[in-house]
């Protein structure tokens, strides 16, 4: 075996044995985009193929996304002023009874140019947290609806520090399933 392949050989015997995210990482553009939102619709990508077949739907995550964001207080709108949306991306791959995920939550709204400023750009990541985690497939729904309300807690607090008054930071009493 060569040594590249024991190295991934290696992380991915560490992450058999992690439900938990391995690695997180916040990548946060500016948390001063989140000042005055009045308004933002929620996209969640399509999840892949085998997610379903082991208990996690899109579906069911954009009903757990929308549930948690309302029941902290924020208007969600199907059709936003300015273009502003929270998008949702759980990218995984699956084998040997694992799921290795990305999990990304990004607020995409337009934007404008601050040296033209009649220059508009359409959509731009404005903020952005990601985890990066394994979980075993008997686990994936509450694994990654968990990962999934950690960040859109994250989100609200930090929302909540830019617009004092206008939204509850949710009790971590755990998502609904």
């Amino acid at each position: 075996m060569t040594v590249p392949g024991a190295v991934a050989q290696a992380t991915l015997v560490a992450l058999l044995f992690s439900t938990a995210p391995a690695a997180a990482q916040a990548v946060r553009t500016d948390r001063a985009s989140l000042r005055g939102l009045a308004g933002f619709e929620v996209v969640v990508e399509d999840l892949i193929p085998e997610a379903p077949l082991d208990g996690l739907t899109g579906d069911q995550l954009l009903d757990v996304v929308r549930d948690r964001l309302r029941a902290a207080g924020f208007p969600l709108t199907a059709d936003p002023g300015g273009g502003a949306y929270l998008y949702i991306n759980v990218n995984m791959t699956t084998g040997s009874g694992i799921y290795i995920y990305c999990v990304d939550v990004e607020l995409r709204q337009a934007v404008r140019l601050e040296r033209v400023p009649d220059q508009a750009v359409p959509e731009a990541v404005t903020w952005q947290t990601s985890v990066i985690g394994a979980v075993s497939a008997a686990d994936l729904r509450a694994g990654i609806t968990s990962v999934v309300v950690d960040q859109l807690d994250t989100f609200t607090r930090e929302y909540a520090e830019e617009n004092p008054g206008t939204v509850t930071v949710p009790s971590r009493a755990g998502p609904a399933m």
